[in-house]
C-alpha cells in the first residue's frame, strides 16, 4: 500500500461566487491509518473543508488530492432517498460504493444491527425522526468500511448511548488501520480519537499539530473569549479610599512563585494603603479559572475577623492550606469593600495569574480525597 498521505492539501482556498473567502491558504495532509480532527468556531470553514475533501464542491485555488475511496457523514440524511426504506438506502449506498450485491446486503445487515432502529429499518426514511436518520447515516457510512471516513459533527448529536457507540466504532476503525477526518465541537472525544488536530479560525489555519497540544490551545482560547464577552475580563476599579500597591503569591516557605502543585500551600500577600481612615473594610481575595469560573472567594467579612480602623500602609495575608485546585490556568482577584460590602474601595479583578500543575491526570475543578473498593456479592 502507498506510504504517502491519503489526503494532501496545499494552499487550499474556497470562495463562492460574489462572496468572501470561506477558506484561504489551508495546507495539511492525512497519513494513512491516522485520525485528523478539525476544530474551530462556527463559521471557521470546517464544513466547507470537508465538502472539498468529499468532492461536493471544488476549490477556488490550491491543490487537493484524495487518494482512496471514502464514505462520509457530513449532513443529517445527506445522500438518502427519502421514499426508500432504511434497508434499501443501506444497500443502495453499498452498491454506489462499488460493492457487490452480496457485500452490500451484508453491510446493510451490519448497519441494521448497529443503528437499532427495529421495524423502522424497513420503513421509508421520511417517517424517521432526526435522531433515527442520524443513527442510519452513521451506521451506513461506518459499515461501508471505506479506506477513508469523513465525519462532521455527528458526535454532538443523539443521546449519550449512541454517541458512545459511535466513538467505539470509530476507535474500532482506527485500530484496524482506517483513516478518518472528524470535525467536532466535542473536544473530549477528539482528545481520545485523534492523532493530530487542525484548528481553523475565520477560514485560515490557526494551528496544526499533535492533538492534545492543539486542543488545549483551542480550549483555552474559547474560555478566554467566553470570559471577555461575559464582562469578566480583568480590570481595575474602585472608589479610591484604598489603593492596592503590590500583590505577591508565595508558597508555604514564603518563596514567591507563579506555579504551584495541587495540594500545596499558597499564600497571597497584599500591600495596601488607605487614603484616609477606613473603618472595618472587608478585605478579600478570589480565585477564578481562566474561563471565568468562580472557584472560591473568602473575605474578612464572612470570617468575622480583622475589624477596626485602618489608616496608613498594611500587608494583608491570605493563606490557602493544601489548595485542592486541579491543573490549569487561574487568576486571582483582590478587593477592599466598605464595611457593609456595598461598594469597592479597590478591586483588582483577575489581574494576578498563576498556574496549578497536577501530578497525575484528573478531571474536574478540585481534588476530592477518595478511594475505590470492589467486593464480590452473591447472586
Amino acid at each position: 500500500m502507498s506510504t504517502g498521505p491519503v489526503v494532501a492539501a496545499t494552499a487550499l482556498g474556497k470562495r463562492y461566487p460574489g462572496g468572501a473567502w470561506v477558506l484561504r491558504d489551508v495546507s495539511f495532509d492525512v497519513p494513512e491509518g491516522t485520525v485528523l480532527g478539525i476544530v474551530g468556531e462556527n463559521g471557521s470553514g470546517k464544513s466547507t473543508l470537508l465538502d472539498l475533501v468529499i468532492g461536493v464542491t471544488r476549490p477556488s485555488e490550491g491543490r487537493l488530492a484524495v487518494r482512496c475511496p471514502l464514505s462520509s457523514i457530513v449532513e443529517l440524511g445527506a445522500g438518502f432517498f427519502w421514499e426508500l426504506t432504511g434497508e434499501e438506502n443501506a444497500v443502495q449506498a453499498g452498491l454506489l460504493a462499488g460493492l457487490s450485491a452480496k457485500e452490500a446486503a451484508d453491510r446493510a445487515r451490519a448497519a441494521e444491527a448497529f443503528a437499532e432502529l427495529g421495524a423502522f429499518f424497513r420503513k421509508p426514511v421520511h417517517t424517521y425522526s432526526a435522531g433515527m436518520v442520524l443513527r442510519l447515516g452513521f451506521a451506513v457510512a461506518a459499515f461501508l468500511d471505506m479506506p477513508l471516513t469523513i465525519i462532521d459533527e455527528v458526535l454532538a448529536v443523539g443521546d449519550g448511548y449512541f454517541q458512545r457507540k459511535c466513538i467505539d466504532r470509530i476507535l474500532d476503525v482506527r485500530h484496524r488501520g482506517g483513516t478518518l477526518v472528524i470535525a467536532s465541537h466535542d473536544l473530549h472525544a477528539l482528545r481520545s480519537l485523534c492523532d493530530r488536530v487542525l484548528w481553523l479560525r475565520l477560514g485560515k489555519v490557526e494551528a496544526l499539530g499533535e492533538a492534545e497540544a492543539i486542543i488545549n490551545r483551542y480550549d483555552e482560547s474559547l474560555r478566554r473569549r467566553a470570559a471577555d464577552s461575559s464582562g469578566l475580563a480583568p480590570r481595575r476599579s474602585g472608589t479610591g479610599e484604598v489603593a492596592i500597591r503590590d500583590v505577591r503569591l508565595r508558597d508555604g516557605s514564603g518563596r514567591e512563585r507563579e506555579e504551584f502543585r495541587t495540594g500545596e500551600t499558597v499564600r497571597v500577600d497584599v500591600l495596601f494603603e488607605t487614603a484616609q481612615p477606613v473603618e472595618s473594610p472587608i478585605m478579600g481575595v478570589a480565585i477564578f479559572r481562566d474561563d471565568g469560573v468562580y472557584c472560591y472567594g473568602p473575605n474578612t467579612g464572612f470570617d468575622g475577623c480583622l475589624g477596626g480602623t485602618y489608616d496608613g500602609r498594611y500587608r494583608l495575608t491570605a493563606e490557602f492550606s493544601e489548595l485542592p485546585l486541579l491543573g490549569g490556568a487561574y487568576q486571582l482577584s483582590v478587593a477592599f469593600y466598605d464595611k457593609d460590602h456595598v461598594y469597592a474601595y479597590a478591586w483588582d479583578h483577575r489581574l494576578y495569574p498563576f498556574r496549578i500543575v497536577a501530578d497525575r491526570p484528573e478531571h474536574g475543578l478540585v481534588l476530592l480525597r477518595h478511594r475505590f473498593a470492589v467486593e464480590k456479592v452473591d447472586a
